[in-house]
């Protein structure tokens, strides 16, 4: 009797989904997910007994989320783990980051792309060459009657103005389209879509190199036209502010492009009235002096203005001209990449 009264005492004094003297319990699993679930809630009390307990819970709370890094997104705020890069230059660091990432990308694709514009073509990269010489031919003989005595060289004149517009157009023009021609790079790859609207604008700068090559059969012609000097380390710096231009307008229009398909049509009304606004066939020192510093606001104005002076003249351009470029170029890239950056994650979605 002895031996009973101890035995029903311990099953009396076992906790519900303890295992007793007599063998396991029924309900063992549910006591291990009992286990694991308190054991869960230690290690969060644990955790949160790392802030202060007078703050309050709310406060608690802030603290935590301050822990982690607020990624704000056009859905809401999200929470990382990784903090980003503080500080006035976080975006230019985080775009030099990038490109840097995807350089090969771009050389790849710049490269493609031009191989690409003249693959089974008979005269190949003479069209670069072709295009701008026989418009030069054709102008000279209409509008070279109307300057004859201010431009003696008048060719080499249209030359230097025509050049870097054939850059421009094809550049804006192709770039418009980069993003809709290219849809399934920019969704099924991990590359960037500006790494698209650069590779476009980048291959033709190949094509200003050839185009420029047209102007060594006018040294033999109108030699007294071409000046050396050391204004001639201008030219790089042109070829920049160019490119510039090309990039910035083709990201606009690309973006845009995206969402209103007629946008292409627009840039080529606006390219027909942009060529005769711009002292391509005739000079700029022609015009009224309000309508010059109207002009000047041009950036291809600006542009063509300094190629002239530097080798025409052998001067170094006007510093008012060559700030104008500067100013106009760059603002024009940056305007490019803010709408880029604005509606960088809808471009997935419309192309």
């Amino acid at each position: 009797m002895e031996r009973g009264r101890q035995k029903c005492q311990g099953t009396l004094g076992r906790k519900s989904g303890e295992p007793g003297l007599d063998g396991p319990e029924p309900n063992g699993a549910r006591a291990r997910a009992e286990r694991q679930s308190r054991k869960a809630r230690n290690t969060a009390e644990h955790e949160t007994d790392c802030i202060p307990r007078q703050t309050g819970a709310k406060n608690r709370a802030g603290m935590l989320k301050d822990a982690l890094v607020r990624h704000r997104t056009r859905s809401g705020t999200t929470y990382g783990d990784e903090a980003p890069s503080a500080g006035a230059f976080a975006g230019l660091r985080r775009l030099v980051r990038e490109v840097r990432q995807h350089e090969h990308a771009l050389e790849v694709f710049t490269v493609g792309r031009f191989r690409a514009t003249y693959r089974a073509q008979a005269l190949g990269l003479l069209w670069p060459m072709a295009n701008p010489t026989i418009l030069m031919i054709v102008m000279s003989v209409f509008f070279g009657v109307a300057f004859p005595n201010e431009l003696s060289a008048y060719p080499v004149f249209l030359m230097l103005g025509l050049v870097p517009w054939h850059f421009l157009s094809h550049a804006w023009t192709d770039g418009t389209t980069c993003f809709l021609q290219h849809a399934e790079v920019i969704k099924r790859t991990s590359v960037p879509a500006y790494v698209v609207a650069s590779g476009t604008v980048f291959s033709h700068v190949f094509n200003l190199g050839f185009a420029s090559l047209s102007l060594l059969p006018l040294i033999a012609f109108y030699p007294e036209a071409f000046h050396v000097s050391f204004a001639l380390i201008v030219l790089p710096l042109v070829v920049v502010l160019l490119i510039a231009l090309g990039l910035g307008l083709a990201l606009i229009s690309a973006v845009l492009n995206v969402v209103f398909r007629d946008v292409g049509y627009i840039v080529n009304s606006a390219l027909l009235v942009l060529f005769w606004a711009t002292p391509i066939v005739y000079p700029i020192d022609r015009l009224p002096a309000g309508w010059k510093r109207a002009m000047l606001l041009n950036p291809m104005a600006s542009l063509i203005h300094c190629i002239r002076d530097v080798v025409l003249k052998g001067d170094f351009p006007p510093a008012t001209v060559l700030g104008a470029a500067v100013v106009s170029s760059l603002g024009l890239l940056v305007c490019g990449a803010l709408i880029y950056r604005r509606f960088e994650t809808e471009i997935a979605d419309h192309v």
